[in-house]
């Protein structure tokens, strides 16, 4: 999956919000609204791009803490992709609520 298609899937098919800033190593996506404070994140994946800018592993920020970072290597399906994101929107939703 190249990045416009992991784009696409992220953020038409999930309804996931893509960080404000881009940059050529990674994009943090977000569950509803761009919320970087620790204690009320709502960072869902982050994508890792390898050196010609295409997706090379997705980390999952919810399951993931300073010491324990949880990665997803290529290749990335969609209906895997979907399932990951339920699972950390789920976690973020239990965290916040």
């Amino acid at each position: 999956m190249n990045r416009e298609a992991l784009h696409g899937l992220l953020v038409n098919t999930l309804g996931l919000v893509p960080q404000p800033l881009a940059n050529a190593v990674s994009c943090t996506y977000f569950h509803q609204k761009v919320e970087w404070h620790p204690a009320r994140s709502t960072r869902v994946f982050r994508v890792l791009f390898d050196a010609g800018g295409e997706p090379d592993r997705i980390q999952l920020c919810a399951s993931s803490d300073n010491n324990n970072t949880v990665l997803i290597g290529r290749p990335f399906s969609a209906r895997a992709l979907t399932e990951l994101a339920v699972q950390e929107i789920r976690r973020i939703e239990a965290r916040t609520a």
